[in-house]
């Protein structure tokens, strides 16, 4: 859907509905978790996809389906589950992560999609929060049974939740310091194993080597998101709030006018 109908949908929705991240398993233990708080009765579901990923993308209704079956059975009619949406910017992901993949690597030393990629899927959802509740639930976690994914290290989570204070969004993370997936498993209340049962990503581990230990410099990743994620993000989500339909040049435009590329 593009975003002018997605405003048109969500017309009739309770105010405070809350913007509720739809992806992987993490994602609907996020949204299972939120619900335990009282002041939150109302989520709308939004699946966002970046260009890079592939697969079998019906299993997402199978899934959407269960958590809506898992929320009934734990509710009943207190809490309600709207319909799933999907919505995309691929013009704005490549902007934020393909278009100046030289600029980054002479800039900072080094690059990987992963961190921007994240931050683009809670960057196309906040014009959509600002029409609500003015929250969003993502399922990020610091630690993956002790894995870590730089892409939701301390600092790249911190980014997120500061790009979305800018625009008066609360990015709730519920399952944030959740470092066991099996207590994952045993929230959504099915066995799904993590990985498994959602789309995959072109890129995925690209910042580890063959055996899949992770490399990065804290130092270079901290730069990157203060000199670059952030600047871009609030320049692209201004974009975005004020002009839906704004096209890939315009949002290049909008960046070399407000000077984020130094």
């Amino acid at each position: 859907m593009k975003l002018v109908e997605i405003y048109k949908a969500i017309l009739t929705l309770p105010p405070d509905t809350v913007i509720g991240e739809f992806a992987g398993r993490d994602s609907v233990a996020a949204i299972l978790k939120a619900l335990e708080d009282d002041t939150i009765s109302h989520i709308l579901p939004i699946a966002t996809f970046a260009p890079t990923e592939y697969g079998d993308f019906r299993i997402l209704e199978s899934n959407f389906n269960r958590m809506r079956n898992r929320v009934q059975e734990i509710y009943g009619d207190k809490k309600s589950i709207f319909p799933l949406v999907y919505y995309n910017n691929f013009d704005m992901w490549s902007v934020i992560n393909g278009r100046l993949t030289d600029y980054l690597l002479k800039k900072f030393g080094f690059y990987t999609p992963c961190i921007g990629c994240h931050a683009y899927f809670h960057l196309v959802r906040i014009p959509i929060a600002l029409k609500l509740g003015k929250r969003i639930i993502a399922g990020e976690r610091e630690s993956h049974d002790g894995r870590i994914k730089i892409n939701q290290s301390a600092e790249a989570l911190n980014s997120y939740k500061k790009i979305a204070s800018h625009f008066a969004v609360d990015l709730l993370m519920p399952i944030r310091n959740w470092d066991n997936g099996d207590d994952v498993e045993q929230l959504i209340g099915w066995n799904w194993e993590e990985g498994e049962a959602h789309q995959t990503c072109a890129y995925s581990g690209n910042y580890s080597d063959i055996d899949g230990t992770v490399l990065y410099e804290k130092e270079k990743i901290t730069a990157y998101l203060n000199e670059f994620l952030f600047p871009v993000c609030i320049s692209l989500g201004n974009l975005l709030v004020n002009n839906p339909d704004a096209s890939k040049k315009q949002m290049l435009d909008e960046l070399k006018r407000r000077g984020c590329l130094l």
